[in-house]
């Protein structure tokens, strides 16, 4: 079985893990920046700026 395919588009549910702590983040994207390298991430705690490399499909467990 393949794991998820990671959408980014405006709307999709993401996990990423945040470069200070072991937990996983959940939240929807927002919109990229102009050359596509970071994604605005929106959840609970705010907005965010996320790299692509970071982002995983929401379904997506580690």
């Amino acid at each position: 079985m393949r794991p998820p395919r990671l959408e980014l588009r405006a709307g999709a549910r993401v996990r990423w893990q945040p470069v200070h702590t072991d937990e996983w983040r959940e939240g929807k994207l927002i919109r990229p920046m102009p050359n596509n390298e970071e994604w605005l991430v929106e959840n609970e705690a705010g907005r965010f700026w996320i790299h692509v490399t970071r982002l995983r499909p929401a379904e997506e467990h580690p």
